[in-house]
């Protein structure tokens, strides 16, 4: 077989086993490690140096920031750091500690989907096995270098620690004394010491962040791993009602009546929610509209002047403010222009976005307003706001906001977009955004208003003098930067907090909200979640019933994603252990794959059916829409959405069904294809089965893939009706014949569904030239590029933006480049000879 014969027989095949020769691996020299200009730390081990070599040659390319090729600008997916081999150890995203198998970094290189790298046809630009080796052996050496694991922590462990504590506290606290625990955290070997350290200045930095008491609150360690941490509410300047926005939406409350200490817990606390897991806070207490009503943030930008003190207008006038502008801040899509003002507790700089640049949006033709300070024939008009402020204690606070000072939510990517979240829809949500973008308080930028305004003559000489005292030039907006950003890292010092902590990564409330919402659940976190080690999970499998176990044997293969595990959490709990769930307003509004919907099914915990949502004038939804001309009536159970409407408030959010759920702006979370075997590792010749739950209705692609990058397609395939998987339900492929494994090594299914009309619509198409039936021939490149583009792209309109609507109304790129209804997942099996 040549080089560039693109496919190979796959070594998995249906109903009769067959094979060919394995592809020659590249045997050129391997790059000799000390012979690298790389950057490892002065103690990196040979493993380190090793894997270090193997990931610079054949990945540094695409995902390494500083070191990209082929034109790249931004690393592909998000990923710039894969030669940060101390950051990827961190990270269980990509690595599992001594579990190559289990490794994304690894299965990706070895065969998995998309393979990688991706612009290699050939094997000699791919990883040899002795290559591969050495990334196996650096996966493995970090197992062997971990810490002890840390003593495992149940719910009655965490219970009976909060009630010896609260015991111990003056009676006249009790009632005001609540908690956050970091059990799933402490007791998830998958995260490391470093990132459980990070987790918790994460949550000491959001509960600051989240008061209007002048004093700093510090760490309140109940024990000394600070598993519970201590808040006692006036210390953050909250009451009741405050922690009960959080009651009312967390989803993991309990009660019990065999646990001796959680009842007591409860009663001297006066709720029934004296404890809530920081994961939960940090993915939900910074994600609006929570984090308004934590604050307690009003609904319009005139109300936020009256709670701060501050008029905007008449500092405007007075030129009392300092303005910069600029056409590249790496968040405004277009022009963005700041101003700053002062105000008590230090400073609240807000921003003037556009939606385009030309005309009145330019703020270099039109460098004065807004319109209700300068008036129409002056002021630029821009299209949105976002705010940023000191509270008394010297942390920051943000505001969204469109023209008309509105509160919004979620910032329209059409003018603002998060690029520091790669498994982000791109939306910038109020809160965790500008959290994560002002890890270091605020960014510095050059101004470049300035000099283009002064010299512009069709100005009149009052106008250039307005802009003389306000735009006062980059070194002077410098200063202020400088100073703003010295205060905010004292304030982070004086909580504890060091300025450069770093959780798997990232900002440390971004690495935890990426915790709790990106991290899928596999069997052991789900175990953990439930207050069980795997092995007491294990043990009460038996006794949950046949849905309930079905799901927890899927657990096993394929890890699932946030929004439904917090669906089937309570109904597990009750079954599966000595708790049972507290009910609380929490409502479950993801589309549920057929697994999660077997076990809430006839329970408490079914989710509602949706409502109808109509649209009016050019309203969004991204639900069942009946459009404006339909032959339809509304009923008393639809929301009828009244143009572009924003989700504002709490009971906006209510109306919408999508209340408080961080999980709604995570690609990962949204896109999850459900995909499964039957067992995880399997023998040479043993028949396989692969189970496919899409949420949503699609056409279904398989894809198989070995860890030599040849593959063939397994669905469509001759003799299998091609037909429509209905969203919620279960596919089992085969569903007639045999899926037989022929030897051993890394397997990987591509599940592709496309839901999209048109892709729907379709009855057949054409993959029988490189499926994976017995007596299928080796392709050309350009003809593989060509089948699987049009499996990818089936419905794509040249003309159509490729988007999405979030929940929210807010557009975001697909998952897909090429399609916004195509979701993608995979499953990777290991093939053993014995």
């Amino acid at each position: 077989m040549q080089p560039n014969d693109l496919m190979k027989v796959s070594v998995i095949a249906l109903t009769t086993a067959f094979g060919l020769p394995a592809l020659a691996q590249d045997q050129t020299k391997l790059v000799d490690p000390e012979e690298l200009d790389y950057q490892l730390p002065a103690d990196a081990t040979a493993q380190e140096k090793a894997a270090y070599a193997v990931l610079d040659k054949y990945c540094a390319d695409c995902h390494q920031q500083g070191a990209l090729g082929d034109g790249l600008t931004t690393p592909k997916a998000g990923f710039g750091h894969v030669l940060d081999l101390r950051r990827l150890s961190h990270d269980p995203k990509f690595v599992a500690v001594g579990e190559p198998s289990k490794s994304k970094l690894y299965q990706v290189i070895t065969g998995g989907a998309p393979a990688m790298p991706d612009n290699c046809w050939d094997p000699s630009c791919v990883p040899n096995e002795a290559e591969l080796q050495q990334l196996q052996d650096w996966i493995v050496a970090l197992g062997d270098t971990a810490p002890e694991p840390r003593t495992y922590i149940s719910l009655a462990d965490m219970y009976a620690m909060a009630h010896a504590d609260m015991q111990s506290l003056p009676t006249n606290r009790r009632d005001r004394v609540r908690y956050i625990s970091m059990r799933p955290m402490w007791n998830d070997p998958d995260v490391t010491d470093e990132n459980y350290t990070a987790y918790l200045a994460a949550t000491v930095k959001l509960l600051n962040a989240l008061s209007w008491n002048p004093n700093v609150y510090k760490f309140e360690k109940v024990d000394e791993h600070g598993i519970l941490l201590r808040v006692f509410l006036p210390d953050l300047d909250w009451t009741h009602e405050t922690w009960g926005y959080m009651e009312a939406q967390y989803p993991y409350g309990m009660e019990s009546d065999t646990d001796p200490y959680l009842g007591s817990l409860q009663h001297l606390a006066g709720t029934k929610i004296p404890i809530i897991r920081a994961d939960w806070f940090a993915a939900t207490a910074s994600v609006s509209p929570m984090y308004y009503d934590m604050l307690g943030l009003p609904d319009t930008v005139h109300g936020l002047e009256k709670l701060l003190n501050i008029d905007m207008k008449k500092n405007i006038l007075n030129e009392q403010v300092i303005r910069a502008g600029f056409q590249d801040s790496g968040v405004s899509t277009h022009n963005r222009l700041i101003e700053r003002h002062p105000m008590g507790t230090g400073f609240f700089w807000t921003s003037y976005d556009f939606a385009g640049s030309a005309k009145r949006q330019s703020f270099f033709e039109f460098p004065l307003g807004p319109t209700e300070a300068y008036g129409p024939d002056l002021a630029f008009l821009h299209d949105g706001g976002e705010s940023i402020f000191t509270l008394p204690n010297g942390f920051h606070a943000y505001y969204l906001n469109t023209a008309e000072g509105d509160r919004l939510n979620v910032g329209p990517t059409s003018i603002v977009r998060d690029t520091d979240y790669p498994d982000g829809t791109g939306e910038v949500v109020n809160g965790i955004s500008c959290i994560s973008c002002h890890s270091k308080g605020m960014r510095f930028n050059d101004d470049t208003v300035r000099d283009v305004a002064l010299n512009n003559l069709s100005l009149s000489a009052s106008a250039r003098q307005t802009i003389d005292a306000i735009y006062p030039g980059k070194d002077v907006v410098n200063e202020y930067f400088q100073r703003d950003m010295e205060a905010f890292l004292d304030t982070l010092a004086s909580a504890g907090i060091e300025p450069d902590t770093k959780a798997a990564g990232l900002e440390p409330v971004r690495g935890l909200f990426v915790y709790h919402v990106d991290y899928f659940i596999d069997f052991d976190q789900a175990a953990n979640e439930l207050g069980l080690t795997s092995d007491a999970l294990r043990s009460r499998m038996a006794f949950a019933g046949h849905e309930m176990a079905s799901l927890l044997t899927r657990l096993d293969t394929s890890p699932i994603a946030r929004d439904e595990w917090t669906a089937a959490y309570p109904v597990l709990l009750e079954k599966l252990t000595d708790y049972y769930p507290y009910k609380t307003d929490h409502v479950v509004t993801a589309d549920l794959s057929y697994s999660v919907k077997q076990v809430v099914k006839d329970t408490d915990y079914e989710p509602p059916a949706k409502k109808v949502k109509v649209i009016k004038d050019d309203g969004y939804v991204d639900t069942k829409v009946v459009k404006k001309d339909a032959d339809y009536t509304p009923t008393d159970k639809d929301y009828v959405v009244t143009g572009k409407e924003p989700i504002k408030t709490h009971d906006d959010a209510k109306k919408y069904g999508d209340d408080y759920d961080p999980v709604q702006h995570s690609a990962a979370a949204q896109s999850h294809l459900t995909v499964y075997t039957d067992k995880p590792t399997y023998k040479v010749g043993d028949e396989l089965r692969v189970f496919i739950e899409p949420r949503h209705d699609c056409r279904l692609t398989l894809i198989s893939i070995d860890d030599d990058h040849d593959s063939c397609v397994l669905y469509p395939f001759p003799g299998l009706d091609d037909i429509v998987i209905p969203g919620g339900t279960q596919y089992v492929f085969p569903p007639k014949g045999a899926l037989r494994t022929s030897e051993p090594g890394l397997e990987t299914i591509l599940a592709i569904c496309n839901g999209g009309d048109a892709a729907i619509k379709k009855a057949t198409r054409d993959t029988s030239k490189v499926s994976c039936a017995a007596g299928h021939k080796t392709v050309s490149k350009d003809h593989y590029e060509g089948i699987v583009k049009e499996t990818l792209i089936l419905d794509l309109d040249a003309d159509a933006k490729d988007k999405k609507h979030t929940a929210s109304g807010v557009d975001y790129r697909a998952v897909s480049k090429h399609n916004p209804d195509v979701t993608k997942a995979q499953i990777s099996v290991v093939v053993r000879d014995y």
